[in-house]
């Protein structure tokens, strides 16, 4: 039996060689592609892919080609790094149609049970259905609906932070997440089942990180290594997957069979999934309805944790420049004053505020490195080819620290955004590659301007952030390193000291939660 299943194994890997060589060498004539590091036979750059900081080593590979656009191959698929905006709004925007389509990971898709997730979803009719109902619940226009929840949040964040500032981490996340599992499933996160979905949600949440990159993977780049049994030396990565797609299922199955459990029990209120159960009445029944409505809901929620690192990457950033806060502070006090919370309504008048903001999306995106699209038919780029089936990645860090658009870009500085008197400047271009690309842009990129702003509003009102001293009295300096630094960008656990910025403000934050709770 090993035996002939070795047999089976060396056929498959070579079979997948003569493959390679095929899309390497094969074709009438050799075509002309853009500069990038010289491969080995067969395997091309497969050993000089990063698998961390890969932007920097990107960026680095475009200044020794001296190009904006860098090629490489790995087993005969072609990769193409773009790092220049003009290059992305040439390729996914006004050739939208042919850049739009995703490259389905093996080991994210098939296996751990990510093909559920909008970011991943093939481009096409389902796609187009999937982004509708998007655009729907999450449009600009709609956002307004859900601000009181969002207000009831940043309160209810303000109050832990007043109780226990050191576990400022979590609190944070526990809001980001309370506030979108009340919006999509109208679900308390103080019920202990839904706290397991809430640890489900972190979980998964981090294997999507380590899963979703399109390469990552040895069977992402040899799909036939999917058929290899659990137990085969060197198939690990189907006994990861099978325990980690517990936890991907649990954070989309469960909390929707919750909410369809209180339907039936006349105990449900008014959330999205309700809504959409109520709109696909007719077909709920259809299996595949059911699971578009699973998967809509789930990807809704899952996107929460992105808002918790991206407020990671503020209160860091906080504590790395003391002025940027005060700034900030001083313009809270000037519009809101001290007698109560900031709202949404105030964002107008709080520019600063909104360049700080724009700020951490320029400075630190969160995805540097776009999800690669796919080309769908053989194309040209200034007399390069790009063959069908090409993984084109834009790179959000080089676009967001070019010079030209941002001098300086390595400085924190929201100024950047602001004219000489203080208001900001439609001159200078919004950081919205931190989305994404063309049409797959983040389509809930309007309800994260809006929540993070009010979560980044209401703590400098209440707060002073400093970097903590140790019982020596000396600073602690946050951690130079990364938690997570493939597809996410994220610092690693810090330490900060949050205490009150002013008189009365304790009891501000203990009456406007009371007030939420009655309401």
């Amino acid at each position: 039996m090993l035996s002939s299943t070795i047999l089976v194994f060396s056929s498959v890997c070579t079979l997948a060689a003569i493959v390679a060589i095929v899309r390497r060498f094969g074709g009438k004539r050799r075509h002309h592609f853009p500069p990038g590091p010289k491969g080995l036979p067969i395997v091309g750059n497969l050993f000089d892919v990063p698998t961390n900081f890969g932007w920097y080593t990107f960026a680095k590979w475009a200044q020794q080609y001296n190009s904006d656009v860098i090629h490489f191959e790995v087993l005969g698929k072609h990769f193409y790094v773009l790092h220049s905006a003009a290059l992305a709004k040439e390729l996914f925007e006004r050739r939208s149609q042919t850049y739009s389509d995703r490259q389905l990971s093996v080991m994210a898709c098939e296996l751990t049970g990510w093909h559920r997730v909008l970011t991943l979803t093939p481009y096409g009719e389902y796609w187009r259905q999937y982004r509708r109902l998007f655009h729907e619940h999450f449009r600009a226009q709609v956002i307004p609906q859900y601000e009181d929840k969002m207000l009831t949040s940043a309160r209810n964040l303000l109050r832990l932070l007043l109780e226990t500032p050191d576990k400022f981490l979590r609190h944070i996340r526990h809001a980001s997440g309370r506030t979108m599992l009340d919006i999509v499933y109208a679900l308390d996160t103080e019920a202990h089942n839904n706290a397991v979905i809430l640890e489900s949600v972190e979980k998964a949440i981090e294997i999507f990180a380590e899963v979703a990159e399109g390469g990552a993977y040895l069977v992402d780049h040899l799909p036939i290594l999917k058929y290899l049994p659990a137990w085969f030396p060197g198939a690990g990565f189907k006994r990861q997957a099978a325990a980690w797609r517990v936890h991907v299922d649990t954070m989309y199955e469960a909390p929707y069979q919750d909410v369809n459990r209180r339907l039936l029990a006349g105990k449900a209120k008014p959330c999205i999934t309700t809504s959409l159960i109520s709109a696909f009445s007719d077909k709920c029944e259809d299996p595949d309805v059911e699971e578009s409505l699973i998967s809509f809901a789930g990807t809704t929620y899952a996107g929460s944790d992105t808002s918790v690192f991206k407020m990671t990457i503020f209160m860091r950033a906080m504590l790395l420049f003391p002025e940027v806060q005060v700034k900030a502070q001083e313009e809270l006090d000037r519009v809101v004053g001290r007698d109560r919370l900031p709202e949404l309504a105030d964002k107008d008048s709080l520019p600063y505020i909104s360049a700080l903001y724009k700020e951490l999306l320029r400075w630190h995106p969160l995805f540097p490195l776009a999800f690669p699209h796919k080309s769908t038919v053989d194309d040209w780029l200034d007399g390069y080819f790009i063959p069908a089936g090409s993984l084109i990645i834009g790179s959000a860090w080089a676009t967001l620290h070019d010079e030209e658009r941002y001098p300086d870009p390595e400085a924190f500085r929201p100024e950047r955004f602001l004219t000489a008197d203080g208001k900001l400047d439609p001159s200078v271009p919004d950081p919205v590659e931190a989305f994404g690309y063309g049409r797959r842009i983040c389509p809930g990129r309007h309800y994260a301007d809006a929540s993070l702003f009010l979560y980044i509003a209401h703590i400098l009102f209440a707060f002073t952030i400093r970097k903590p001293l140790d019982e020596r009295g000396n600073v602690v300096e946050p951690p130079p390193g990364f938690a997570m630094s493939r597809l996410f960008w994220v610092p690693e656990p810090f330490k900060a000291s949050i205490k009150p910025r002013f008189e009365g403000v304790e009891e501000l934050i203990q009456l406007s939660t009371q007030l939420a709770t009655s309401d």
